[in-house]
């Protein structure tokens, strides 16, 4: 290194002032020779980063000059049961605590807890693609744990986590403030066991798809690319998710006309699937999400056996009829919590919905998906996967 160019033992004054001086000249040249190879090269934070460490060890004495290697996420711990409902619907209890884990930099991590009813862990699924940086973060430090109720009182969390979310000047001044008194806090706790979140899934969307999507090096999800930039033989992909509750309704209810809760009506999917057909040369690639599913019911919308492929896998499997159905070109849902959560994990195309009244869709476009109201719906709008 060049800093060991640096006087190790006592000397004339004159010759160590020279020492400094030549040194200083050589600092300078090293430097102006780093920023200039590095200025040419890609600019991203990481060479930016790189950029500050080898100036570091140039210009630094020995003894400073070991640059420490990045900080490690404390553990964000949500303690509190996280309920027994399927995957669409526990996302909502626990949304506030996504965006403070996020403010506060730190990797949030959920108590142990088993859906029994559809026999899959919930936080098992969560916490599988948790990103840290090593073994240490997959403890929960307690050197100083602090309980993020502490900081924030229940009555003031929902209103300084939707005003963040929109970008409200004094709940980002008041987290702030929440960050830097717990800054010195090696772990965090979250007790919170009362969150009923319908809607904030657009602030929420990135942390969402970076722990359901696995990473592009795994082979179990590989969206696939609108027939504007692939083969255009390839069939229209389209993916339709029918709730189950919505195929129980009361003895004597005509389910082909029955206006649906949390799924798109019967006569509306047949009109958009025709309207699909005139607009691809191709064949349509059908996929049915349903629980416990009746093929009588699904015969409802004229489609054949062969039409379409049925996801109705095992619940100990939900996450990866989840992925399946939301590789779609084309979504039809209701405002159902599993729709939603299709939604988010979709790559660009469209996704039109019944519904919309619980905002539950509001600002998830970030991604390159396109969100269509049934109500505002015209076939046109289908060009919209041409964008």
């Amino acid at each position: 290194m060049l800093y060991d160019a640096l006087p190790t033992a006592a000397g004339k004054t004159s010759s160590l002032r020279r020492h400094k001086r030549h040194y200083a000249y050589l600092c300078v040249f090293a430097t102006l020779v780093v920023v200039g190879f590095l200025s040419f090269a890609v600019r991203t934070e990481h060479v930016q980063s790189k950029l500050a460490e080898i100036q570091l060890q140039l210009c630094t004495p020995a003894l400073t000059a070991v640059v420490p290697e990045e900080q490690t996420p404390r553990m964000y711990l949500r303690a509190g049961p996280l309920g027994g409902e399927g995957m669409g619907s526990v996302l909502q209890h626990f949304k506030q605590s996504i965006v403070l884990s996020q403010v506060l930099d730190s990797s949030l991590h959920f108590g142990w807890n088993e859906v029994w009813d559809h026999r899959y862990s919930q936080s098992e699924i969560y916490n599988a693609n948790a990103e840290l940086t090593n073994a240490e973060s997959q403890t929960l430090n307690v050197t100083k744990a602090c309980r993020v109720q502490d900081f924030i009182p229940y009555e003031d969390r929902d209103v300084v986590v939707r005003g963040w979310c929109a970008g409200e000047d004094s709940a980002i001044a008041r987290l702030d403030d929440v960050k830097t008194r717990m800054a010195d806090c090696t772990g965090i706790l979250d007790t919170e066991v009362d969150e009923l979140t319908q809607d904030l899934n657009g602030c929420i969307m990135p942390w969402v798809r970076s722990r359901l999507i696995p990473p592009p090096s795994s082979s179990s999800f590989s969206p696939p690319s609108l027939p504007s930039s692939s083969d255009p033989s390839r069939p229209l992909s389209v993916g339709i998710h029918i709730r189950w509750g919505d195929t129980a309704p009361p003895p004597g209810t005509d389910i082909s006309t029955h206006d649906f809760y949390g799924s798109m009506n019967f006569p509306d999917i047949a009109r958009i699937l025709a309207d699909l057909r005139a607009f691809s040369s191709n064949l349509l690639e059908i996929t049915i999400a349903m629980e416990e599913a009746d093929r009588a019911v699904i015969a409802l919308l004229n489609l054949e056996a062969e039409e379409y492929t049925l996801l109705d896998s095992p619940q100990t499997q939900a996450l990866d009829d989840l992925r399946v159905l939301s590789r779609s070109d084309v979504l039809l849902l209701g405002e159902s919590s599993y729709g939603v959560l299709t939604h988010l994990l979709a790559p660009p195309g469209l996704t039109i919905v019944k519904g919309g009244g619980l905002g539950k869709f509001r600002n998830t476009g970030g991604f390159g998906r396109h969100v269509v109201y049934l109500d505002d719906y015209k076939a046109e709008d289908i060009e919209l996967l041409l964008e």
